[in-house]
């Protein structure tokens, strides 16, 4: 991309996997499959954030062993946001916006 500095981790995706787990605080997740739970999985265990867009579906919904914990509304998150997540008819920009909100949360000192 020209700005920055790539890095090379892991031999093979499973691998890739398993790092990207490893190394972020807070981790959005968008439909996704068993790469994605995968990583979700190693998020929840070391206590970093997962949001998923429940509405996107696949592991983001709850699908291939994405951890429990990650799909249930955690109590500081108002249940109309959460709702917003969820609800495949919702306008987009709702969504996203809701999404920001929440990353602006956790990042952000109150």
């Amino acid at each position: 991309y020209g700005t920055g500095t790539d890095l090379t981790a892991g031999e093979d995706l499973e691998d890739r996997d398993t790092i990207l787990g490893l190394i972020g605080d807070v981790y959005i997740t968008v439909e996704g499959g068993p790469g994605v739970s995968q990583e979700a999985r190693a998020a929840c265990a070391r206590e970093a954030f997962v949001l998923p867009l429940i509405r996107t579906g696949g592991a983001s919904e709850g699908m291939f062993n994405f951890p429990p914990k990650a799909v249930e509304r955690p109590q500081w998150i108002k249940e109309e946001q959460w709702s917003l997540l969820k609800n495949k008819s919702a306008p987009v920009g709702e969504a996203a916006a809701v999404v920001a909100d929440i990353v602006e949360m956790l990042v952000l000192p109150p």
